[in-house]
């Protein structure tokens, strides 16, 4: 089983997906846990410079790319769950419709990355922007954080995630112990 979860910067991803992680393995039911950027070195260079939008997409599907063939198709294989902070729905979201790069060529572009590499299910986490900001005053802030951005992002989201059957979307307000709940109602 492959899970991915989404959502604009401060609505609880990291949050949720660990804790479904954990809650996984203490049932017994093998998993693992990772995020996008999978590669740390890639992580820092996004986070801290401002790229033209195009090589922050290639940045990111380099890094895809290398995180469906070194971790996520290999812990698949294995019989693992693999929980991923973040899968190609961020780069739809936030390099297509917040950057406004064209989305069928993102499209094409992420279906070479991954291959055949789909979530069995995609978390949506519905947060309102003025809560994920107030979030964000606790960490340092990188130039994928602004108000008027993440707007742009949400909205994006939306329609992606309305284009999907594969869905289960939560709200981001409520406690994450709340949402684990009815995840694993969900799922087992």
């Amino acid at each position: 089983m492959f899970i991915a979860f989404e959502g604009i910067d401060g609505s609880g991803k990291t949050t949720l997906s660990k804790l479904l992680h954990e809650t996984l393995r203490e049932k017994n039911i093998p998993s693992v846990w990772t995020y996008e950027p999978y590669n740390d070195r890639i992580r820092e260079i996004l986070k801290k410079d401002k790229l033209d939008p195009w090589s922050e997409t290639f940045l990111f599907l380099a890094d895809r790319r290398e995180h469906v063939l070194k971790f996520i198709e290999p812990n698949l294989k294995k019989g693992l769950w693999v929980v991923s902070d973040r899968f190609y729905l961020s780069t739809l979201a936030y390099q297509g419709y917040g950057r406004g790069l064209p989305l069928e060529k993102l499209r094409e572009l992420n279906r070479l990355a991954v291959q055949n590499c789909e979530p069995d299910l995609w978390v949506y986490i519905d947060i309102p922007i003025d809560v994920a900001l107030e979030r964000l005053k606790k960490r340092k802030r990188d130039h994928f954080e602004d108000g008027n951005f993440l707007k742009k992002v949400k909205e994006g989201f939306e329609k992606l995630i309305g284009e999907r059957k594969n869905v289960l979307k939560l709200n981001g307000v409520r406690a994450p112990e709340e949402n684990l709940r009815e995840l694993l109602n969900f799922l087992l």
